[in-house]
């Protein structure tokens, strides 16, 4: 049974981000882990909470209820400082993110690129830059001794991408598509996962407009391949379900 791990920075991202390739592959066969970096508590909109954490509190909650649209197996909030990842310890943070690797050994790993994603957040930037440094360091003893679980190779590694960044977001330079995922049978679910966070229902409207002008695509950048696997020429459009066997499964034993 093929293993996807989502690594994101806050509790929305799932959704927003990989939420109509997520709810595609759930329920097919495919067993989905989400980490999610921090819990959310720097976030502009707050909901009825009165506090930091009576905001994380509620944002665990509306994670639960968004994985549990999305088919996403298991998740887990790690607590790291939200608007504070660029600041946490690199090596221990990337470490630990590599023993999940290896504990769990996944066939494909989600995340955003160092640019920060459709809004270029450096917490989005900074979850793909962990998430990147822990799915080569899994593979390797040069950084991370394989004390607790033996080395694994992740076979692929892709990016969330998009054709252009977000309207009213920075100006960031995105990876470029190799993957368009076409969500059109899933973006209900999608936006019905992203409004299971109520504390962040300012930003319903914006988000229910994106869907609406060409939200039927997710698209990925492939950060990291099996070897002997050449890049396609053009972007290649596949149905979450195909997911796997277009990109050959490339399964590991475990």
């Amino acid at each position: 049974m093929p293993r996807l791990l989502c690594v994101t920075a806050h509790p929305d991202d799932e959704a927003g981000n990989f939420g109509g390739t997520l709810a595609g592959l759930g329920g097919q066969g495919v067993q989905i882990r989400l980490i999610c970096l921090t819990g959310g508590e720097a976030a502009r909109n707050r909901g009825p909470a009165a506090n930091a954490a009576e905001l994380i509190q509620l944002r665990a909650g509306e994670l639960a209820a968004s994985c549990k649209i999305l088919g996403i197996d298991r998740h887990e909030i790690w607590n790291l400082p939200d608007s504070g990842l660029t600041r946490v310890d690199f090596h221990q943070t990337a470490s630990r993110l590599a023993q999940q690797v290896r504990e769990w050994r996944p066939d494909l790993l989600f995340a955003m690129g160092p640019e920060g994603g459709l809004t270029g957040h450096p917490d989005h930037g900074m979850a793909g830059l962990l998430a990147t440094a822990a799915f080569h360091w899994a593979a390797s003893e040069r950084c991370v001794p394989a004390a607790q679980a033996p080395v694994f190779q992740c076979p692929w590694l892709l990016y969330g991408s998009g054709r252009q960044p977000l309207p009213a977001s920075p100006a960031v330079q995105l990876s470029p598509p190799d993957l368009a995922c076409d969500i059109g049978p899933w973006v209900e679910r999608k936006r019905a996962a992203f409004h299971c966070h109520h504390t962040q229902a300012p930003l319903f409207p914006r988000f229910d407009a994106y869907l609406a002008h060409g939200g039927a695509r997710e698209y990925y950048h492939f950060a990291a391949a099996p070897p002997h696997r050449e890049r396609p020429a053009g972007v290649v459009t596949v149905s979450p379900p195909a997911l796997f066997d277009r990109l050959g499964e490339a399964a590991s034993p475990r």
